[in-house]
């Protein structure tokens, strides 16, 4: 099931980084995922968040995300019931080390040893402290702390993930074919669809940019316009480019979903 809360927000970024779309509160008809009407008729925006696909062997980045940010919550709690200090604590994992939910007590209460074993040392305010090496979990390549501002508010969180990974043409026209399915009822609610394509790395996915040969490569769709979406401050939309595709239909939106089955 789609996470409506979610597209709200893309929705809300998209308007703030394209002053020009249709004002007004959308439709959601589903698909598209939003329909705006103007003086030019319907206009339909269908949102994909963007998930680098995960290569063989490998574990899903969004599995592994939520593994570590499982663990690094559970130790919270574990430190907070030792009565360790409210702290702002950053613990970065090992890369190369899996991380299986079995595991996940015992990975907690390491780092909750290794945090509140160190949490007597004086750190300045506004100041980090790093645990050194060997009083730390060997899953991890780092644990930071930094004492809290008040003395109340507390903050853990785990790394968002290894390097940041080049999206690339073929990366985009997956996601396009993905979509092809949704058009045929979609251009029944509308008379122009985009499809706008989100890169929000806040949301589980992994790190990635769009890279320079994706930018400016031409792509074969079905839809009037293809955005790239980065949703956070400033929003930012990116226009890629749409060749001629010969199955691109723009049909007016009183036809019937059974008319593109023939």
């Amino acid at each position: 099931m789609p996470d409506k809360r979610l597209e709200r927000y893309h929705f809300a970024a998209l308007r703030a980084a394209l002053p020009e779309l249709p004002s007004g509160d959308p439709d959601e008809p589903e698909p598209p995922d939003f329909v705006l009407t103007d003086d030019r008729g319907r206009l339909g925006i269908e949102l994909t968040t963007f998930h680098l696909p995960t290569r063989d062997g490998e574990q899903p980045y969004q599995e592994r995300q939520s593994l570590k940010e499982r663990i690094v919550r559970m130790a919270e709690r574990q430190h907070h019931e030792w009565g360790g200090p409210p702290l702002y604590v950053s613990v970065f994992f090992h890369l190369h080390v899996p991380i299986a939910k079995k595991d996940s007590l015992r990975m907690a209460q390491e780092i909750a040893v290794a945090v509140f074993n160190a949490s007597p040392v004086y750190v300045p305010q506004g100041q980090w402290f790093q645990i050194p090496w060997e009083r730390r979990p060997p899953f991890t390549y780092a644990i930071n702390f930094s004492p809290s501002v008040d003395g109340e508010d507390k903050l853990w969180h785990p790394d968002a993930g290894g390097w940041v990974a080049d999206v690339t043409s073929q990366h985009i026209t997956d996601v396009i074919r993905a979509k092809r399915r949704k058009v045929a009822v979609a251009r029944t609610r509308c008379d122009r669809l985009w499809l706008v394509i989100v890169n929000d790395f806040m949301s589980r996915t992994a790190p990635a940019e769009i890279s320079q040969e994706a930018r400016s490569a031409v792509y074969e769709a079905t839809f009037d316009r293809l955005i790239w979406l980065i949703p956070y401050q400033p929003p930012t939309a990116m226009d890629l480019s749409i060749g001629p595709c010969a199955n691109r239909l723009i049909p007016t939106a009183n036809r019937r979903a059974s008319d593109f089955a023939r």
